[in-house]
C-alpha cells in the first residue's frame, strides 16, 4: 500500500472551502503522517503488553531514534485526539466505542529509553475490554503487521456491551 493511500474511516472527497482539513478535523494530517510513518516501520517498533487491573500497561520501543521519536509523538498526539474528543478510525468498531466512552477512561504515558510506556485503564470492566482489544488487537498487530493491518477493522471484543445512546 502507498503511503498516499487514505486510511479507513478517512474521508477523502471534501469539497467544503475548508477543504481536507477541515473534513479531518485540528492536526489530522500530521497524525496521518506519524501514523503511516510508524506503518511503514513498522518492523523496528516492540511492543509489550501487560494486563493490568482495569486496563493494560504496554511498552512500545525501537532501536531507532527516529521511530522512537515517532512513537512518543503518536501517543501525545492521540491522547490530545481523545481530550478534545476528536476521533479517528471511526469506520473501526474498537475505535468508535473508545471515542464514545472516552469519559469513561484514563490514559498516562511515560517516555522511557527508546519509546514510552502508556497506562490505559477504565473502572468500567465493558470499557477494559475495549482499551485490552485495542491494545492486543489493532496496536500490537500493526506493529506487527505495518499497513496490510491498519487497513482492516477491529472486531469488537467478545463479551462487550455498547452503552446506550
Amino acid at each position: 500500500m502507498s503511503a498516499d493511500m487514505p486510511m479507513m474511516g478517512e474521508q477523502s472527497n471534501a469539497t467544503s472551502s475548508d477543504g481536507m482539513m477541515g473534513m479531518m478535523g485540528e492536526g489530522m494530517m500530521e497524525d496521518m503522517g506519524s501514523i503511516r510513518s510508524l506503518l511503514a516501520d513498522h518492523e523496528k517498533v516492540e511492543r509489550q503488553v501487560e494486563d493490568i487491573p482495569n486496563g493494560v500497561r504496554t511498552v512500545t520501543t525501537s532501536d531507532d531514534p527516529k521511530v522512537a521519536a515517532l512513537i512518543r509523538q503518536h501517543v501525545r498526539q492521540m491522547d490530545a485526539r481523545y481530550d478534545r474528543d476528536q476521533p479517528i478510525r471511526m469506520m473501526d468498531p474498537v475505535f468508535r466505542e473508545l471515542f464514545r466512552n472516552r469519559d469513561r477512561a484514563s490514559l498516562e504515558y511515560e517516555d522511557i529509553p527508546g519509546g514510552i510506556r502508556v497506562t490505559h485503564t477504565s473502572d468500567d470492566p465493558n470499557v477494559v475490554l475495549l482499551i485490552r482489544q485495542h491494545a492486543r488487537h489493532f496496536v500490537s498487530e500493526a506493529a506487527e503487521e505495518g499497513m496490510a493491518r491498519a487497513m482492516r477493522p477491529t472486531p469488537l471484543p467478545e463479551g462487550y456491551r455498547p452503552r446506550p445512546e
